[in-house]
């Protein structure tokens, strides 16, 4: 896909990973909607930098949790540019629960994860399609995680989520297909505001565990999402983004 001049919506674009994203697109010559949902100061920000390099941008706050947020976000994203070429769900949360700990599970926290983390992915994806069939088709990536790959992570509801993810985005790739295509990227650790909710002693030895030793370069997740916006071969993929903490 051409990146200059298209358009993405990024949820959760204002801070972390989805920050990084925008200002990678942004420096490919996209024009950019930075989704938001609490973060409104940071959205404004990154906003700011990508205006400052010459990017078309707009901060849009929506609640994913709501019936009509997806659909919503989108209206105001075709509203505000016209047209819609790669959606990119980003917005994630988590809560932070030993496995073993079940008791602490409640049927609240398993309601919210998958809202956030799973159904919206869906009903942003069925809002955004016929958008970007009025311009001949488009993406959708989602950020989904390693957890949603093994048994591990920051609580269950949020391990299985992100599996749900995984399967929705090969599911969406084949309801989409041909003129969408839907991949996926799978960080593994990455040091954003994030991880505040881990240990010092969990983060350094989740670091260690990684094959290179290290956590997971931010940028180079990003780099991950550009490089699936501009392919036109891939879908239906699961790309992992980890130092090598989810080995083979």
């Amino acid at each position: 896909m051409e990146l200059e001049g298209s358009v993405a919506l990024i949820t959760g674009g204002g801070t972390g990973l989805g920050r990084e994203i925008a200002l990678q697109l942004g420096a490919e010559g996209m024009q950019l909607a930075v989704s938001y949902s609490r973060s409104r100061d940071e959205a404004e920000a990154t906003v700011r930098e990508l205006t400052q390099i010459g990017v078309e941008a707009v901060a849009v706050q929506a609640d994913l949790r709501t019936s009509d947020g997806p659909a919503r976000l989108v209206e105001e994203v075709s509203q505000h540019f016209g047209r819609l070429d790669l959606l990119i769900h980003n917005a994630g949360t988590t809560r932070f629960i030993p496995f073993s700990d079940l008791d602490s599970v409640t049927e609240e926290i398993w309601d919210e994860l998958f809202t956030v983390n799973t159904r919206s992915a869906f009903f942003l994806a069925k809002a955004a399609a016929p958008l970007m069939r009025r311009n001949g088709g488009g993406q959708v990536i989602a950020t989904s995680s390693i957890a949603g790959l093994s048994a591990a992570g920051s609580s269950i509801p949020y391990a299985v989520s992100k599996a749900a993810l995984i399967h929705l985005t090969k599911c969406l790739a084949s309801a989409l297909a041909p003129d969408i295509r839907v991949n996926s990227v799978a960080p593994g650790l990455l040091m954003t505001r994030w991880v505040a909710g881990f240990p010092e002693k969990r983060l350094q030895a989740m670091s260690d565990a990684a094959l290179l030793k290290k956590p997971t370069d931010v940028s180079d997740v990003a780099a991950a999402f550009v490089m699936l916006a501009k392919n036109t071969s891939m879908t239906g993929q699961v790309i992992v983004v980890d130092a090598g903490l989810l080995k083979a």
